[in-house]
């Protein structure tokens, strides 16, 4: 993979440029219980601002500003992370802050069940853009949904992280059928988010080392 410039573009270039990420979505049956909860939320951190429920996804790899002769390798790196997976089956549970409860600056749900084969996702697509030549920002692992971001670090209540746990325990489990690679398009009220491609995952029986 190399993104020289001349080289061939997928489809429409504007489509594969910007600020992206690769993510799994979260479906609305999943949502459901924490769109529930944004009055409490905002009641609770009134200067908190919440993602648009439709956008929340589970986050595997950043890639930041992406020029067009790039594209392809965004298109490469996400299809042999895809290819080689078996579909995880992820469950939502439990709530807390980053870096903790005590002084976040976010508020999250934390994301259970087929971890490990997210992480090995997140791993080979984090390597696909070293490969590249891509500036993916380079974190640790940890699955979770954010629900609320701070604007300077706050103690959580012990009753909303609660309600949060409640709205987890309520999700439904979900098995995604693709990786999805977004766009993220900074604006005044925050981030907006849109997928400009899907990757799909293999079935369990195709998956590499299955």
């Amino acid at each position: 993979m190399s993104g020289r410039p001349g080289q061939d573009v997928f489809g429409d270039p504007d489509l594969l440029t910007g600020r992206l990420f690769f993510a799994v979505k979260v479906p609305g049956p999943v949502r459901a219980p924490f769109e529930a909860l944004r009055r409490d939320l905002l009641g609770a951190l009134p200067d908190a601002r919440l993602p648009e429920a439709s956008g929340w996804h589970l986050t595997l790899a950043f890639l930041g500003k992406v020029r067009a002769e790039y594209s392809p390798d965004v298109v490469a790196i996400g299809e042999a992370a895809a290819a080689a997976a078996a579909r995880p089956t992820l469950r939502v549970e439990h709530a807390g802050g980053f870096p903790d409860a005590t002084r976040a600056k976010v508020l999250w749900a934390g994301v259970a069940g087929d971890i490990d084969r997210l992480a090995a996702v997140a791993a080979a697509l984090a390597a696909g853009c070293r490969e590249a030549g891509l500036p993916a920002e380079q974190h640790p692992f940890v699955p979770h949904l954010t629900l609320a971001r701070l604007p300077r670090p706050a103690r959580l209540p012990a009753e909303l992280l609660e309600l949060v746990a409640g709205a987890a325990a309520r999700a439904p489990a979900w098995t995604p059928r693709t990786l999805a690679c977004y766009r993220s398009t900074l604006t005044h009220t925050g981030a907006r988010y849109q997928v400009i491609r899907e990757f799909p995952f293999a079935p369990a029986s195709h998956a590499k080392g299955a």
